[in-house]
């Protein structure tokens, strides 16, 4: 429990605070960068925590460049999947589709060849760190950045805090704010795979097949088939 009240207010204290030391903030930005840009891809089961709603265990597979998907373990049937033009949010009970723009804080885990900068004048920076901050807890040292993407028209977005370990450098979770300052925090719990040479070619599709016979689950949590009823023709 203390090390959520640490977390916790490290992203207040990140969220209203002044920038870090600039010889700080370059130095752990080029770590980040560096980490970033050697993904291929990752998938790992995490916790995440939104504004009035319970907990919930989910499972994310991420493939770059823009790819990933999001299924979560229980009665929650959100699938959620990206390409390089949609963020594509299936309701998989009701088989309801909802497509956005693949434009978000979340492309920090999915672009290629990722720059970042402290600069907001520097236009070719995909990402601007606003600050950072070296934390212990449990005697171990963490870094946590607050990161204000750019969307595919060069605007900044709603600040990222994305929470890493330092030995080894790896990703812990992060926290996404909306215009509205409210929260959604993951912690990744258990990391499952990071650059497998292989991924299957369907595992970020959604094929009207699959959705018409309720088989849409591609994730670990060994959820059952959708019982669709029969559309009878007149």
């Amino acid at each position: 429990m203390q090390k959520y009240k640490i977390i916790y207010l490290v992203l207040i204290f990140l969220m209203y605070s002044s920038s870090s030391r600039p010889e700080d903030t370059a130095h752990n930005t080029k770590i980040l960068e560096d980490y970033l840009n050697t993904i291929k891809n990752m998938s790992f089961i995490f916790e995440q925590y939104s504004p009035n709603q319970e907990k919930v265990l989910g499972w994310m597979q991420i493939e770059k460049p823009n790819k990933l998907r999001i299924e979560y373990k229980g009665n929650n049937d959100l699938i959620i999947i990206s390409n390089d033009y949609y963020l594509i949010l299936y309701k998989a009970h009701d088989d309801i589709i909802t497509s956005l723009s693949n434009d978000g804080p979340w492309n920090i885990l999915t672009k290629d060849d990722l720059k970042f900068s402290s600069n907001e004048n520097n236009s070719v920076a995909n990402g601007i760190i606003d600050s950072t901050r070296e934390v212990q807890i449990n005697g171990a040292n963490h870094i946590f950045y607050k990161i204000l993407m750019r969307d595919k028209n060069k605007k900044l977005l709603p600040p990222i805090i994305l929470h890493t370990s330092t030995k080894p450098f790896t990703i812990k979770g992060w926290t996404i704010f909306d215009n509205k300052n409210q929260g959604t925090q993951i912690k990744i719990i258990e990391e499952l795979s990071f650059n497998n040479e292989k991924i299957k070619e369907n595992m970020f599709t959604l094929s009207e097949k699959n959705r018409q016979e309720g088989t849409v689950w591609k994730g670990p949590f060994k959820k059952k088939q959708i019982a669709r009823r029969k559309k009878h023709r007149n």
